[in-house]
């Protein structure tokens, strides 16, 4: 069922019970020691980011897609990724791949935020209508391995 809730500059009608049961469900998540990282920094998050995952129904250790960069500051990593949700933007500007800025975002603790059509990696059983969530993130590094780089 569809509910309409406010996150930032949008308003959004999502279903996160029907995200959350597509969340309890195996996906895979690549294995690379740095999406590893995140997966395990996830847990984590400070309240106002697991806070939005929570009220989306997303469960963050399970991104649809992750990127990884180094990072100036040591012991950090830069991630971009997104995730899938079931909900759609009522107001609100969306951000797209080319065009991911002030306007379209917000901050929240170490998270950009952005919500777009553009979907990418979108599992074919993925209940409609799909929104996507993109994020740029600094995050701790946290297992005992070192990195690489």
């Amino acid at each position: 069922m569809l509910q309409q809730i406010r996150i930032g500059k949008w308003l959004l009608e999502i279903d996160p019970i029907k995200t959350r049961e597509f969340y309890r469900k195996d996906m895979d998540v690549c294995n690379c020691l740095y999406c590893l990282n995140y997966v395990e920094s996830t847990k984590f998050l400070k309240t106002p980011i697991s806070d939005i995952f929570n009220e989306l129904g997303i469960l963050p250790e399970k991104p649809a897609h992750l990127s990884d960069f180094p990072s100036e500051e040591v012991g950090t990593r830069i991630y971009m990724g997104d995730y899938h949700f079931v909900g759609r933007v009522i107001e609100g500007e969306l951000c797209t791949v080319s065009n991911f800025n002030e306007m379209n975002t917000i901050q929240v603790e170490n998270f950009t935020l952005g919500f777009t059509e553009e979907l990418v990696f979108v599992p074919e059983e993925f209940p409609s209508p799909v929104l996507q969530l993109s994020f740029e993130s600094s995050m701790p590094w946290v297992l005992k391995e070192n990195q690489e780089d």
